[in-house]
């Protein structure tokens, strides 16, 4: 899964750089632009192929290793996989078209297809992500009965299909996905102006507008990651409280919870950011309301991740929003100029920083899969909350973690073999996109773009013209 969810936010993320890139293009006549979108196209195409394969990798090991799992989302939520399966085929098909339709199809109706790629990727994340989110707030079938009886009675696969949990995780794994996505990219361009010799003219401002377009991205994206964080804190204080308290370390129940940050604590934070209406005095269920049954027995992993993923993420977005407004407005007053923004695409401090928190972006990411994984602990599917005679509460799972795997020794020689397959994987996708571009300048698509749009120059300016 770790292997994997590194694919998933560039088939998120990369449909809409490309499209943003082509259109710019289109708009301003610029060959850069349009030389950006065919290229990434390329890696576009790599990065899925692979990801569809580690994805199928997955597969067989929720069939093997994670069976009596697998069988009750079989029973009760298979539909969002059902669905999931016709996006992804969806996917396939509007990128085939869009790989092949370059001067082929009206520019209008090939960014359609760009944008129905990268609609495509995004409900199929979404249709996970519902999967994940009924694991946390399972709905859809008679869970008293199933937990007095282990009889599964009054199945509704469409009320399963919608937890209620799932308003926040998937603004959150979308929000995310772009953000890291486009913070990735701009990682790329600026490590390679920091790294690449005798630049020629052409190279710098390919680079230079591949820079600005992903910064602006990320910086518009990063409007959406703060609500969807923020909405996700307060879900889960209505509807997880126990998830809430893992992930942010809370081990006693208190009116005013601060909220504590690596050595810093913020008094009353965690109470305000929690509730809606904001209520610095609302009360935080802690690990102390739940019977010690209840407790995640590794918190600890996951709260340390959290609080790694909500530092780079924040760190990430403040950086992104302060690059977005120089490389707009390149201010000249002394403190820009001592950081090096009033030219952010020159000079070297704002291109480390784009370099570093860029990538650091993969850690949050990475991390914040962590978090909520193993978050869940010790359950792989949740129930109610109820409250004991002696007054703390408990959680009566559906599926404890313990129950939900197939211990047999068979299922070893899978689980290697999967990693393995996934190893290869990773450096396949390396090797093959270093082979894609090794001897193909990046002068030598502006070239190509640069004859394309003087072929139209003599054309129409609107967008639905076609390309001869």
């Amino acid at each position: 899964m770790a292997t994997h969810v590194l694919f998933t936010y560039w088939a998120i993320a990369l449909p809409f750089f490309i499209i943003s890139a082509e259109y710019l293009a289109y708009k301003k006549n610029d060959p850069y632009y349009l030389a950006l979108a065919k290229r990434w196209s390329v890696v576009m195409a790599v990065l899925f192929a692979v990801g569809s394969a580690a994805g199928a990798a997955i597969a067989v090991e929720f069939i093997t290793v994670w069976y009596k799992w697998m069988y009750l989302v079989n029973q009760i939520d298979i539909l969002p996989f059902d669905i999931e399966v016709l996006a992804f085929f969806s996917e396939v098909i509007f990128l085939a078209l869009y790989l092949y339709g370059w001067d082929r199809m009206s520019r209008t109706a090939h960014m359609i297809v760009g944008g129905l790629v990268g609609l495509g990727s995004s409900a199929s994340a979404v249709l996970i992500i519902l999967v994940n989110s009924w694991m946390n707030t399972p709905t859809g079938f008679n869970i008293e009965a199933y937990l007095q009886s282990g009889q599964l009675t009054g199945v509704d696969p469409l009320s399963a299909t919608l937890p209620i949990i799932a308003l926040a995780e998937v603004p959150m794994g979308l929000a995310g996905a772009w953000f890291v996505g486009f913070g990735s990219i701009a990682g790329y361009f600026a490590f390679r102006k920091l790294t690449k010799k005798d630049m020629t003219t052409d190279e710098k401002e390919y680079y230079n507008r591949g820079l600005k377009l992903a910064t602006y991205l990320g910086a518009l994206d990063a409007i959406f990651l703060g609500w969807a964080g923020d909405n996700a804190g307060k879900m889960l204080y209505l509807y997880q409280p126990l998830k809430l308290a893992t992930l942010e370390g809370v081990m006693q129940t208190a009116a005013g919870a601060p909220m504590q940050v690596g050595p810093i604590t913020i008094p009353n934070m965690l109470s305000l950011l929690a509730t809606w209406p904001p209520n610095p005095h609302a009360t935080v269920l802690g690990y102390s309301s739940f019977v010690q049954a209840d407790w995640d027995p590794i918190w600890y992993i996951s709260h340390t991740a959290y609080d790694l993923h909500a530092t780079l993420g924040i760190i990430g977005a403040i950086a992104v929003w302060i690059l977005a407004y120089s490389f707009w407005k390149q201010p000249k007053n002394a403190l820009f100029k001592a950081f090096g923004l009033d030219n952010p695409a020159e000079k070297k401090i704002p291109l480390y920083a784009m370099f570093f928190l860029g990538w650091l972006q993969v850690v949050a990411w990475e991390s914040g899969w962590v978090a909520a994984e193993t978050g869940r602990q010790p359950f792989v599917i949740w129930g109610p909350m109820v409250q004991t005679a002696s007054g703390l509460y408990e959680i009566q799972a559906v599926m404890l973690t313990a129950d939900g795997f197939n211990n047999s020794p068979e299922v070893l020689p899978i689980g290697i073999a999967i990693m393995v397959v996934l190893a290869l994987a990773v450096a396949g996708t390396i090797y093959m996109l270093k082979k894609l571009f090794t001897g193909k300048e990046v002068s030598a698509d502006i070239s190509s773009a640069r004859l394309i749009m003087a072929t139209n120059a003599g054309g129409s300016s609107s967008l639905n013209i076609k390309r001869k």
